[in-house]
């Protein structure tokens, strides 16, 4: 992958010109079948989409990872740690997607190597936790990174009405 990452940590990190990115990479990522939220909302439009970008960049505690080649968004991801003291010793993983584009080409790779990296060695974390949309073949990726399956919420995600799937709870030690 010829890449180049990069970790945003304040909103003022986001402009208005990589949030349109950001934007559209999410809405082509979702309306494409990506497990990233919106399941009940396809097709997105950037109207559906930009409020939830925003709220997540705005958030306490967040830092984007963006992958770009060259002048592309190729991929992107949320760290999200914790304020409170008492869980500050692990972050979420969140929104990991490759732009429809650039799939096949490693950026998912390198994203998960450097937020394990980071998160392990810039922010002294002992684990990672994500949630991913059982039942469309995640586990098998996250897991050839050293992450576990620890438990599941059956029936979490109302993917339709009439099509329920499982959270899939899992974990990365870092330590």
């Amino acid at each position: 992958m010829t890449a180049s990452l990069t970790w945003l940590s304040t909103p003022d990190d986001v402009g208005a010109d990589l949030r349109a990115e950001l934007t559209a990479c999410w809405r082509d990522v979702a309306n494409a079948g990506g497990a990233v939220g919106f399941a009940q909302q396809l097709p997105v439009t950037d109207a559906v989409v930009r409020p939830v970008l925003d709220a997540t960049v705005e958030a306490p505690g967040n830092r984007l990872l963006v992958a770009r080649a060259g002048d592309e968004v190729a991929g992107w991801l949320v760290l999200a740690t914790n304020t409170e003291p008492v869980f500050a010793h692990w972050a979420w993983v969140q929104r990991v997607q490759t732009a429809v584009t650039h799939r096949g080409t490693g950026v998912a790779r390198a994203l998960m190597a450097e937020v394990a990296r980071s998160a392990r060695e810039d922010l002294g974390l002992d684990w990672l936790r994500i949630e991913v949309r059982g039942g469309a073949g995640l586990e098998p990726f996250y897991e050839r990174f050293g992450w576990q399956v620890v438990g599941r919420w059956p029936g979490a995600i109302a993917v339709t009405p009439d099509d329920r799937r499982d959270e899939v709870l899992m974990a990365l030690p870092l330590r």
